[in-house]
C-alpha cells in the first residue's frame, strides 16, 4: 500500500479516517504539533505539522505521497490549496468534503496520468449518493438523512455554506427533471427512528444527479432531527456558533447516531445505522483512498458517487467501526424494521 499522508488529521473526521486506515504507510498532520504528535504515537504514523495557509508547508507535507487526504476544513476557506499541493507533488488527492465549487477548482488543474481526485467524500455529500444506488433504477425515491449528533465547528460551516453556495435547497423536491415546494414533517414517525422527529426537505445538486442516474422521476429527500433546537436555530439563521450549541442542546443525555433511509417505491428500503457523522465521514474518506491505491477509481476528478462501486464500498463500510449496521431490506423485513 503506498504512503498516505492526512490533513487535518486529528479532527473529528481526520481521527477516524486514520483509525480506518490502519495497517497503511501514513503521514499525519494538523497545525498543533502536540496533536499530531500524539495521533502519530496513536496510529504509528509519521507526524509533520502542517499550515494549510502556508504554501510551503503544504508542499513539503505533501512531498513524497502517493494519496493526499484532506480532512481539515471548512471547504469554502480551505478550497483548492490542498488540491494544488498534491497535484504538484505527483500525487492523488481525496477530500472529505468540497462540492460543486470544489469540482470546479479541481477540473481546472492539470490532473494528468494515474492521478485521480475524488472529493464529497463524506457522509453528505458522498455516502448520501452512494448508498441508495444499491436500490437500483426506480421510479421513486425517498431519503431520510439524520439521528441524535452534534457539530464540530468546521462542521457547522460546511452544513451553513451548502445552501447559502446554491448546491443545495430547503423545503422543494425534485419532480420529473424539475423542483416542487415540500412541507416540513413534524411530530413524524419514519421508520428506523426512535420516537418523533422533525423532517425538512433538503434537494442538494447531489441529489439531483442521484435521481438521473437512478431514473428517478421523483425524489423527496429530508433531514432528520431529534430535538427542536437545531431546527429553531436554523429557522432563526444562527451561526455556526449557534448551530453548535444548539446541537449539543438535542443531544445532552442521549446516544449519539447517525441514520440514513432510502426507500425506493417499489417497497425496498436501504439502512445505514453509524455511531456519528463524523466517524461515518471518516469512513468514507478512508474507503475512497482505498480504492485509490487499489487502481480503482480512473483519472480525473470525481465526486465520491461517481468513483466508487457501491457493492464494493458497502462490504469495506459494512467491516469498519463507524457503521453499526447496514443492509437493504425488501417486502414484509423493510416493513418490521425496527428502531434503534
Amino acid at each position: 500500500m503506498g504512503r498516505v499522508a492526512v490533513v487535518g488529521a486529528y479532527g473529528e473526521v481526520g481521527a477516524c479516517a486514520v483509525a480506518e486506515l490502519g495497517g497503511a504507510d501514513l503521514r499525519v498532520g494538523g497545525r498543533d504539533p502536540h496533536r499530531t504528535q500524539a495521533l502519530a504515537e496513536k496510529a504509528g504514523a509519521e507526524p509533520m505539522t502542517v499550515d494549510v495557509t502556508d504554501a510551503r508547508s503544504l508542499a513539503a507535507f505533501c512531498a513524497g505521497s502517493d494519496v493526499v487526504l484532506n480532512c481539515a476544513g471548512p471547504a469554502l476557506t480551505v478550497g483548492a490549496r490542498v488540491a494544488e499541493a498534491a497535484q504538484a507533488a505527483g500525487a492523488a488527492y481525496v477530500d472529505a468534503a468540497g462540492d460543486d465549487p470544489l469540482h470546479a477548482a479541481l477540473t481546472a488543474l492539470p490532473w494528468t496520468g494515474s492521478r485521480p481526485a475524488v472529493l464529497s467524500a463524506g457522509m453528505m455529500p458522498g455516502l448520501s449518493g452512494l448508498l441508495p444506488m444499491l436500490l437500483g433504477p426506480c421510479a421513486r425515491l425517498t431519503g431520510y438523512v439524520g439521528g441524535c449528533d452534534t457539530f464540530t465547528p468546521v462542521a457547522a460551516r460546511d452544513y451553513l455554506a451548502a445552501t447559502a453556495g446554491g448546491y443545495g435547497r430547503s423545503g422543494v423536491a425534485w419532480r420529473a427533471g424539475g423542483k416542487i415546494a415540500l412541507g416540513t414533517l413534524r411530530d413524524a414517525r419514519i421508520p428506523g427512528f426512535p420516537g418523533t422527529v422533525t423532517a425538512v426537505p433538503y434537494l442538494s445538486t447531489e441529489t439531483e444527479r442521484l435521481a438521473e442516474r437512478l431514473g428517478a422521476a421523483e425524489v423527496d429527500w429530508y433531514s432528520v432531527f431529534t430535538g427542536p433546537h437545531v431546527v429553531a436555530a436554523l429557522s432563526r439563521g444562527e451561526d455556526a456558533a449557534g448551530l453548535c450549541a444548539a446541537a449539543e442542546l438535542d443531544s445532552f443525555g442521549r446516544q449519539r447516531y447517525q441514520l440514513m433511509v432510502f426507500e425506493s417505491g417499489d417497497g425496498r428500503r436501504l439502512v445505514c445505522r453509524a455511531t456519528g457523522a463524523g466517524a461515518l465521514s471518516g469512513a468514507a474518506a478512508a474507503t475512497a483512498v482505498i480504492a485509490v491505491l487499489d487502481g480503482l477509481v480512473p483519472p480525473g476528478v470525481w465526486h465520491l458517487p461517481q468513483a466508487l462501486d457501491p457493492q464494493w464500498a458497502v462490504s469495506r463500510l459494512a467491516a469498519g467501526p463507524a457503521v453499526i449496521g447496514l443492509h437493504v431490506l425488501a417486502g414484509e423485513a423493510a416493513e418490521e424494521e425496527g428502531t434503534l
